[in-house]
C-alpha cells in the first residue's frame, strides 16, 4: 500500500475509533457522519440548557410568557419536566432515526418527531438540520421564531410519556406567547414551551 494511502487509511481508522467512543451511548439510522456531529453537539448543548432550566423556574416573565400564570403546581410540574428531560439526556441511549421527506412521517415544514409510548425514539426530518443553533442568531431574530437545534431536542424529549408526557397545544413562538403570556393559558404539558422557556433561559445567562 502507498505511504500517503496508508497514511489516509490510519488517520479514518482513528477517525472511526473516535467518532464510535463519542456515540457509542446513542444509536443513529440513516444518519451521515456530518449529521451526527450536528445531533451529538445539539444533545450535549440541550443537556446544558435544560438543567439551566430546571433550576430557574420560578414568578418570572419568562415562565409566565411560556407556561401561563404562575403557581407553586404548576412550577412544580415545569421542575420535574425539566429535570426529567435533562436526566433522559445524561442517562439514556437516545435513537436518534435521520428520515427523509416522506419517511416517519416527516414533510418538507416538519423538524422532527416522536412517539410518545416508544422512549426514546427521535425521527429527525431533513429541516431540523437547517435549524439554527444556539446563540448563532438574537433571540428577537425571526429566525428564531421555530427555536433552535437544541430547542427541538427538548421539545420531543417531552412527549415522551415516561418523561413529561407533553402535547403540541401550540406551535411558534408568537402562537404560544399569545396564549400563555396574553390569554393566560396554562401550558405546563405544551412541548413547545419548554423549548422556547430553555432556549430564553440560555440568552439570559449568555448576557450576564
Amino acid at each position: 500500500m502507498p505511504r500517503a494511502l496508508s497514511a489516509l487509511v490510519g488517520l479514518g481508522l482513528a477517525f472511526a475509533a473516535t467518532s464510535a467512543a463519542a456515540d457509542e451511548r446513542h444509536v443513529f439510522e440513516r444518519c451521515e457522519k456530518a449529521e451526527i456531529e450536528v445531533v451529538l453537539g445539539a444533545m450535549g448543548s440541550a443537556s446544558k440548557i435544560s438543567l439551566q432550566a430546571a433550576v430557574s423556574i420560578g414568578d418570572t416573565p419568562e415562565f409566565r410568557r411560556w407556561f401561563g400564570p404562575y403557581s407553586k403546581e404548576n412550577a412544580g410540574i415545569v421542575r420535574a419536566a425539566f429535570k426529567s428531560i435533562h436526566a433522559a439526556l445524561r442517562d439514556q441511549s437516545l435513537k436518534i432515526v435521520c428520515a427523509n421527506v416522506g419517511e416517519e412521517d416527516c414533510d418538507a415544514q416538519m423538524y422532527a418527531n416522536v412517539w410518545s409510548h416508544d422512549a426514546y425514539v427521535i425521527n429527525l426530518c431533513p429541516a431540523f438540520f437547517g435549524m439554527p443553533e444556539l446563540h448563532v442568531h438574537p433571540s428577537t431574530s425571526v429566525r428564531m421564531e421555530n427555536g433552535t437545534r437544541e430547542g427541538t431536542i427538548i421539545h420531543e424529549l417531552s412527549h415522551f410519556d415516561i418523561v413529561a408526557g407533553t402535547e403540541d397545544i401550540c406551535y411558534s413562538r408568537p402562537a404560544c406567547a399569545q396564549l400563555a403570556e396574553f390569554d393566560r393559558v396554562v401550558l405546563v404539558r405544551n412541548a413547545d414551551s419548554y423549548q422556547y422557556f430553555a432556549e430564553d433561559v440560555a440568552y439570559l445567562r449568555a448576557s450576564r
